[in-house]
């Protein structure tokens, strides 16, 4: 059905940056509902990005655009065409695809997150595997933000698919405040 409002990405070039914690908090936590169903009958999304998210007009956020959504979770479905945005798609969805599982997804919530507080996306991973420039977010908008949500951030971005969070609810319940990030040390 029709659904009126618009891209997270029209709504962070609107904000330019002043975009709050609790909208984030409250906007990513319902979000995750998406993929946490796609986990859920074995697919990924693959292609979570500002772009792919439409606010609606009470604030609620849905997931769109599954073009790329593939079933990757089981043996047999492992030759896939290659697709990505880069800086928001993680380093196994360049090379490693068999390593493709929900922390893929999460890496691209990470990288939406980094892109609502830069305006932009971090930058790519295959280039941060080649040399590796990112700037950890709780360095960059210490004091403008919660270290919670800094350090979720940047535990999303991990460039080690096993140091993310390694399911959908795991990383919904720390933005939700039910439990802390892992602990990390950011460069």
């Amino acid at each position: 059905r029709y659904e009126r409002g618009r891209t997270l990405q029209e709504h962070i070039r609107a904000h330019r940056g002043t975009l709050g914690e609790s909208f984030l908090r409250r906007v990513f936590a319902q979000l995750m509902n998406g993929p946490r169903e796609v986990n859920r009958n074995r697919l990924l999304h693959l292609d979570i990005k500002p772009a792919n998210i439409y606010i609606r007009n009470d604030g609620s956020p849905l997931l769109i655009d599954f073009g790329a959504a593939r079933q990757t979770l089981s043996a047999q479905s492992r030759w896939l065409t290659p697709m990505y945005t880069p800086g928001f798609a993680p380093p196994e969805q360049y090379w490693n695809r068999e390593l493709l599982g929900p922390w893929s997804d999460i890496y691209a919530v990470g990288a939406t997150l980094f892109a609502c507080l830069a305006g932009m996306a971090p930058q790519a991973a295959n280039l941060r595997v080649e040399n590796d420039r990112y700037v950890s977010a709780t360095r960059i908008w210490a004091g403008k933000y919660s270290r919670a949500l800094l350090r979720t951030i940047d535990w999303c971005l991990e460039l080690e698919h096993l140091k993310r969070p390694q399911s959908v609810f795991a990383l919904q319940q720390v933005l939700l405040g039910k439990q802390e990030p892992a602990a990390h040390e950011p460069k």
